[in-house]
């Protein structure tokens, strides 16, 4: 199973997609193309439980947009009865991410390894 993305860098550990924001500066097509790559990832490889690691940098966005992005990822997973969890955050990021009540909605782990642990436990 091949998985070339554009936005993001794929990878497997057991049951547990791992996902890496592959730039740190990201325009409004940038953020349409990570939402399509993400949903492809659950609609069409079976992903379930994702650990998205979004980088020890600031990320530079449309912070509105990325946060709309990440609630549609959100629900994807959890019509498909997935988890999801938000790791490598930088506290810029996770400020904004706490802002918005996403923390509430979505587990936040401090690194990739503590986030597949915590998805491996996951029912």
């Amino acid at each position: 199973m091949e998985m070339n993305f554009h936005q993001i860098d794929v990878s497997k550990r057991g049951e547990v997609f791992c996902a890496r924001l592959k730039k740190r500066n990201m325009t409004e097509a940038d953020l349409h193309q990570f939402g399509e790559e993400v949903s492809e990832l659950i609609a069409e490889h079976g992903c379930r439980k994702l650990a998205l690691a979004l980088g020890k940098e600031r990320l530079d966005c449309l912070q509105s947009m990325f946060i709309g992005k990440l609630n549609m990822i959100r629900r994807l997973l959890l019509d498909e009865k997935g988890h999801m969890r938000l790791c490598e955050i930088a506290p810029i990021n996770f400020d904004v991410l706490k802002v918005c009540k996403i923390t509430e909605l979505i587990e936040t782990q401090p690194d990739l390894d503590a986030a597949v642990k915590s998805l491996e436990e996951a029912d």
